[in-house]
């Protein structure tokens, strides 16, 4: 979990540095087994952190491997409970949907 920790710290950051509101972060690669409360606790301290660094606008498309019915389980709730704190996170397993969502217009019909 440190390693997620600061994993994230370091995205955040290089969000913030460069001003891009939109991020496609490809963890295809990345293996991981955490917990459900981790998960929870993530999408809590994201929220706090945008609020913090007024950053709420950007949205984040996550793309991950499905290797297990766990992992697609894990990431389904967090990106519920991220949505539910009125985070725009969306998690997906293929590239170019991902894409395609960050390129949606943010202004509703």
């Amino acid at each position: 979990m440190e390693k997620d920790n600061e994993m994230i710290r370091q995205i955040m950051q290089a969000v913030e540095e460069s001003g891009f509101k939109k991020v496609l972060l490809d963890m295809r690669e990345l293996r991981f087994d955490l917990t459900m409360l981790h998960f929870y606790d993530r999408a809590q301290g994201l929220r706090k952190q945008r609020l913090d660094s007024k950053t709420t606008s950007r949205k984040v498309a996550l793309v991950y491997s499905a290797l297990t019915k766990k992992v697609d389980d894990d990431l389904l709730f967090f990106e519920t409970v991220a949505r539910n704190r009125n985070l725009p996170y969306r998690i997906f397993k293929e590239l170019e949907e991902a894409r395609v969502w960050l390129c949606e217009s943010d202004i509703p019909a």
